[in-house]
């Protein structure tokens, strides 16, 4: 990272941003394109988890390769300032890699389901519907590399 000053090192404040968060934007390329979106997750144990519809371009890109890097933000704000290149935003931020796979196992599905629902509501223990667990897939994207960042105070 060219501003160290910047960069979170503690994995505990990296990971409390990954638990913040609301939205992960997870990064594809298709063959020589670029692809990214926003997407649902839960992270657990250096897995992020993902759920998708069993067929699209994302499935259809992690089939040809599983490589996907993952972007998110937390506690966002723009800083105005005088003259105008003074403006500023502030944030925390999280960047890293991964190998992404999706998950075949029912009881790993249920278990990923739980993360990601655990995540958003705060409670564990949801029922999920035989019919819901067949056209639902879950992707685990298994962290190879994360970094955090941070604006200045």
């Amino acid at each position: 990272m060219r501003q160290h000053d910047r960069e979170i090192t503690d994995r505990a404040a990296i990971e409390s941003i990954l638990e913040e968060a609301l939205v992960l934007r997870i990064g594809l390329v298709d063959n020589d394109t670029p692809y990214v979106l926003p997407v649902c997750f839960g992270y657990r144990d250096n897995c992020l988890y993902i759920h998708s519809a069993q067929a699209g371009r994302k499935i259809d890109i992690l089939k040809k390769n599983n490589r996907v890097c993952f972007e998110t933000e937390v506690g966002v704000e723009v800083v105005p300032g005088d003259p105008a290149c003074k403006w500023t935003v502030r944030y925390r931020s999280v960047i890293g890699m991964g190998t992404a796979r999706i998950v075949e196992d029912p009881q790993e599905k249920i278990k990923a389901l739980d993360i990601i629902m655990e995540h958003y509501s705060g409670r564990t223990g949801h029922e999920y519907h035989e019919a819901v667990l067949g056209i639902a897939a879950v992707i685990r994207i298994d962290v190879t590399e994360m970094t955090g960042k941070k604006s200045k105070e």
